[in-house]
């Protein structure tokens, strides 16, 4: 029996919307982070992490939510990838996002958390060793961003984890639009 809640054959329309869906769920969560958190002092502040598991919970239901929603559409996952690095890079490079640059990254974050997740189940799903340690490589890459992201924020990590991500996010973008591993075999 199908899942009323998580649909296995969206098109690509409707892929395209739940990632658009997920994304800007996320952003209107973390943008409005000043209300928790009005002086701006995020990482130290408990309020300001407690805001923080919102989007943390949209974002891992959400991406699971597209991941295993896109099974007939697979390059939608390739594109919110490639979409997700470029918001890196503009974000972390460029003016481009002005005032919200800080939103941007409270939404990036948990994205690619969330992503990190995804990636490390397919890579372990496959069941040869390149994809066991690139599956270990995800769950640390993902715990990292997660750690510094809401208990370190260490600004030169960030420079480090910045390209480190972009490229991350391109390499998962390669691999996502030919793999179906993650789906239930009933729900195909």
């Amino acid at each position: 029996m199908r899942n009323p809640f998580f649909r296995y054959d969206l098109n690509a329309v409707q892929a395209i919307a739940a990632c658009a869906f997920v994304a800007v769920a996320v952003f209107a969560w973390t943008e409005r982070t000043v209300i928790v958190d009005p002086d701006g002092l995020s990482v130290a502040y408990w309020p300001w992490k407690l805001w923080q598991i919102g989007p943390l919970l949209m974002g891992f239901v959400g991406v699971w939510w597209v991941w295993l929603s896109t099974c007939r559409v697979t390059w939608v996952r390739s594109l919110a990838l490639g979409i997700l690095a470029a918001v890196v890079l503009a974000n972390g490079y460029t003016g481009l996002f002005g005032e919200y640059w800080g939103d941007v990254w409270r939404t990036v974050n948990p994205l690619f958390i969330a992503s990190s997740s995804v990636a490390a189940v397919a890579l372990w799903r496959c069941g040869c060793a390149a994809g066991r340690v690139g599956a270990a490589a995800c769950v640390v890459l993902g715990a990292v961003v997660f750690a510094n992201a809401y208990f370190v924020n260490n600004g030169v990590l960030w420079q480090i984890l910045d390209p480190v991500r972009m490229l991350t996010e391109l390499a998962w973008a390669a691999g996502a639009v030919r793999t179906n591993t993650a789906a239930p075999e009933a729900s195909r």
